[in-house]
């Protein structure tokens, strides 16, 4: 229940530091103006965000999904030789699992949208976010996998469920689609699985 009230404050944070960016820019209101709005102290904000921009971006102050990430490490197997058979579903859950978390939704994205088209910088700091995110979750298919740092495979695994993530949420959030996303993600991963089956490879000899 606490985890709950927590998110739903982190949301509306998050929501009206947006609106007052795409209304005013980054600089045209104070901390102060959203926690007046939101109903928390200053010190409270800087539990759940640490600066304006993490909170219009929806970066958390302290990442919550300790217990994920060890499901996720925990279901490989580090000493058996090859990848483990559930990686890219175990990373697709994963994904599934995150978005569920964030709460995200069409009107969000309107927001996220308007904001950064009145303080461009975002992009960017939204960018390098999704940098960071792509190299811890590498880091983390790397120690549940026993491989070496740099190894291609991780990087391959984590950012073709990261495409087929993107192409899921346009699908989701779409006003005429009414599948859930972990069933839209399975579709896609499905899809892509056929694709990279050796039968399917142009460059295998007969």
């Amino acid at each position: 229940m606490r985890r709950r009230r927590m998110a739903a404050t982190a949301a509306q944070v998050t929501s009206i530091a947006r609106r007052l960016t795409a209304e005013r820019g980054l600089s045209g209101f104070t901390v102060e103006e959203v926690c007046e709005q939101v109903g928390i102290s200053r010190r409270s904000f800087f539990n759940y965000f640490a600066s304006k921009d993490d909170a219009v971006l929806g970066v958390p102050a302290r990442k919550d999904d300790d217990e994920l990430t060890a499901w996720f490490v925990a279901r490989g197997n580090p000493e058996a030789p090859g990848l483990s058979p559930t990686l890219l579903d175990d990373l697709a859950e994963l994904a599934v699992q995150r978005w569920d978390a964030s709460g995200i939704t069409a009107e969000g994205v309107a927001d996220v949208r308007a904001a950064f088209d009145r303080e461009p910088k975002l992009l960017t700091r939204g960018f390098e976010r999704l940098l960071r995110d792509e190299q811890s979750d590498v880091e983390l298919v790397e120690q549940r996998e026993g491989l070496a740092p740099g190894d291609l495979r991780a990087a391959a695994a984590v950012q073709l469920i990261q495409v087929l993530v993107r192409a899921t949420a346009r699908e989701f959030l779409d006003p005429t689609s009414t599948d859930p996303f972990a069933e839209i993600l399975g579709r896609r991963l499905a899809a892509a699985r056929e694709l990279l089956a050796p039968e399917h490879d142009p460059e295998r000899k007969p």
